[in-house]
């Protein structure tokens, strides 16, 4: 009797694992909202904005609009053409004059299907400077009590006057050194055995930079003057290699309108830490670009406009915390011929005499850099 009841609740919980499905949740969706990420600034140069409609939940992709006139004018009604350059990306060459702080700029997009839409007028502020930026050493707890991620927090300090706009929003570039782990002696390209004497060093050390998506915004608004202190930026963990040799991020500050400045604190919360600024728009956050024929209609993105100051700050700094390498495992083999045909093939020797068989060999990565996607060409500022 004992036993017949241990084989019926086996048998239960059987089924009941069989029956368990993936949650999808229903989301009712316009499929075909357009989607446009859009700003200038007063840096000058080739600027981009980029017209798309949103996909579905479940199957999320880029969905170009092409073939359509974009334009930006001024309040005075000066206005400069964007081209397309790729599918969806139009770009225009600012020139510096194009900017100037006080005035206010809009956006026009004329789509192929002859539907028009138009932005609220937006004004370009003057943008106080970064006084000076700095860095602390930042511990992140996570879900599991027994694991603790590591890494570094910059922060900026603030100090405009009282013309200058009192909204700000920080956008951060990145570049960092890394090495490949192992040399190159000899490569096998299938039917080239290349021997390189003495090694060759050409590919070890590599230098990758990353516009990062992520933003932060603050304002000093609320204070009695427009200072702000030790504003959090960008954080940077441990879980990657990026703090083993020598990091340097190049901050951006824009200056926001009111009205900017409220719409992306809200797009900021609901992003979280690893938001972006041009990720796919919440349904709920409408911006200020609408169909000037269809008010109702629902568009996603902001246009706004900007002045931008920029400062960097580098780090190279033996820290006390572990930092996550880039896996590097070896194989060794005694001829080529054992070898699969994913070629090349990067190699030393593990011979007692330095030359010939056995050899190591890694991913290719771990012994040419460049194909982690970095350049060999040291970057002009990295010395400073």
């Amino acid at each position: 009797m004992q036993l017949s009841k241990w084989i019926i609740i086996i048998v239960f919980l059987v089924l009941c694992g069989g029956c368990i499905e993936p949650f999808e949740p229903e989301i009712e969706e316009k499929s075909e909202v357009l989607v446009i990420d859009g700003k200038i600034t007063d840096s000058g140069g080739i600027q981009t904005i980029i017209v798309s409609k949103s996909s579905p939940y479940n199957s999320p992709r880029f969905q170009a609009v092409s073939g359509c006139v974009v334009r930006v004018e001024d309040d005075s009604g000066k206005g400069i053409t964007f081209l397309e350059n790729e599918d969806g990306e139009y770009q225009a060459y600012l020139e510096p004059d194009f900017m100037t702080a006080g005035k206010a700029y809009k956006l026009l997009i004329f789509t192929p299907d002859e539907l028009t839409y138009e932005s609220d007028y937006d004004s370009l502020l003057m943008c106080a400077p970064i006084e000076s930026l700095n860095y602390k050493v930042e511990v992140q707890p996570t879900s599991n009590p027994k694991v603790t991620y590591y890494g570094i927090r910059f922060f900026a300090d603030v100090k405009g006057s009282m013309e200058d706009s009192r909204n700000y929003m920080w956008t951060f570039k990145e570049t960092w050194e890394y090495i490949a782990y192992h040399p190159i002696q000899y490569i096998w390209d299938g039917s080239i055995f290349q021997d390189h004497t003495p090694f060759l060093h050409g590919f070890k050390i590599c230098y990758l930079t990353s516009l990062l998506e992520n933003f932060e915004v603050g304002s000093s608004s609320l204070m009695g003057s427009n200072e702000i202190r030790q504003q959090a930026l960008h954080f940077v963990s441990n879980q990657t290699p990026r703090l083993q040799e020598k990091y340097s991020l190049l901050i951006s500050q824009h200056s926001l309108s009111h009205d900017a400045f409220l719409y992306w604190e809200k797009m900021r919360a609901q992003a979280g830490d690893t938001g972006g600024l041009f990720e796919t728009q919440p349904s709920s956050s409408r911006g200020n670009i609408y169909n000037i024929n269809d008010p109702d209609e629902k568009v996603l993105g902001y246009f706004f406009a900007s002045q931008v100051q920029e400062k960097r700050i580098t780090v190279s700094e033996d820290f006390e915390f572990p930092i996550t390498l880039f896996d590097c495992p070896l194989d060794t083999v005694s001829s080529t011929e054992y070898l699969a045909r994913d070629y090349p093939y990067y190699m030393y020797s593990l011979s007692p005499m330095g030359r010939g068989s056995p050899y190591a060999y890694s991913n290719k990565e771990c012994h040419d850099c460049t194909y982690r996607g970095g350049v060999t060409t040291k970057p002009e500022y990295w010395d400073d």
